[in-house]
Parts: structure tokens; sequence; C-alpha cells
């Protein structure tokens, strides 16, 4: 891969929001490369393979075998400079390893499921502005 591709992942072991999001970043913003997964294992894996193209991941908060935290945690170890969004239908923020994850800017931004495509373009397209 060359060095300007920018790729964003989705992950998130429902199968229908992974595609869903998948299909709206890539025809709604422009100049990345989408990537979707349902195993967080293959997500990360993917992601060390590519860790320099990398900008933006969006997680799940809770997936089997790894969830969202520990995923996320591993991508700012490997690459502090990529952007990071937790999403989730439960409320998290009361959990403690969330609230230090967010002051120590493991995760940069969050969202809550079910979410409105303007906030996913918004937080999208916010985390990419930082870079």
């Amino acid at each position: 891969m060359s060095g300007n591709v920018r790729i964003v992942s989705v992950v998130d072991d429902d199968v229908s929001t992974a595609i869903f999001f998948h299909e709206a970043l890539r025809q709604n913003i422009d100049g990345i490369s989408v990537f979707s997964f349902t195993d967080p294992v293959k997500a990360f894996e993917h992601f060390t393979e590519n860790k320099e193209n990398y900008v933006l991941v969006i997680s799940d908060l809770r997936m089997p075998g790894l969830n969202g935290l520990e995923l996320l945690k591993k991508v700012k170890t490997l690459n502090p400079k990529v952007r990071t969004i937790l999403m989730s239908a439960y409320n998290f923020e009361e959990e403690e390893l969330y609230q230090q994850y967010m002051k120590e800017a493991v995760i940069n931004s969050t969202f809550e499921k079910p979410v409105t495509m303007n906030i996913l373009y918004q937080r999208v397209r916010d985390q990419l502005n930082v870079n």
C-alpha cells in the first residue's frame, strides 16, 4: 500500500452493523479506504500489518474474544497517532477502565448505538481532521 492510503476500520461482531457502517462511510467520506471486521482479533491483525496507513479505528465495546477497550488499547500502543471511536448500545460511561482510557486518550470519541448517520459522519470527520 502506498503512503497516501488512509485506512478506517469498523469492528463490530454484529455483521449487519459492520456492513452498514462500511458502506455508509465508503460512500460518504472521501479520501479513505474502509475495512470492516466482525472478528476483533482479525481486525487487530490487519491493523498490525497496515498500522502506518491507519487513521481511525471504530470499535464496538462488547465483542467476544477481545472487547473494544482492549482492542483500542492495543491499537494505540502500536500507533499512538491513530484516532479511535468507541461505540456501544450500553451505557459505558460508568466503567472505570473507560474513564481511564478517555483520560489517557486511548479513546478519542464515542457514540451510542443506534446512531444517526449524521452523527456517525460528524464523529468520523472530526477525528479525521485531527490528523
